[in-house]
């Protein structure tokens, strides 16, 4: 998987197990998010997958992941209730919160 971190530590973070059914989405989602991140970071170099990643990727993997695979919920009409939840919003702007959160770790700035 082209990830920061695993399916597993992503279902973690949703309270579900890994299945057979939601496999494939928890993978599209987690590296979803890590592609977000790749382009945050603008490495000159291609991404490495392999561990030990950066706790800090790894956390900002995780949390996109979840709000991607909550996403869908929430897709048609833009808000998904649950009762143990409360109401969760449909990604309505881009990665900005994460890449702020990145920006110690950016690596190459354009010229404005």
């Amino acid at each position: 998987m082209n990830a920061y971190c695993t399916i597993d530590q992503v279902a973690a973070d949703l309270n579900i197990a890994v299945t057979a059914a939601n496999q494939d989405k928890l993978t599209r989602c987690a590296e979803a998010a890590a592609r977000e991140i790749d382009h945050a970071i603008d490495s000159s170099t291609a991404p490495v997958y392999t561990q030990p990643w950066l706790p800090l990727w790894t956390s900002v993997n995780i949390s996109r992941a979840v709000q991607w695979f909550r996403a869908s919920d929430a897709a048609v009409t833009g808000v998904a209730g649950y009762d143990q939840t409360g109401q969760l919003r449909a990604p309505a702007t881009s990665f900005d919160m994460w890449a702020r959160i990145l920006i110690p770790d950016k690596q190459q700035w354009g010229v404005a």
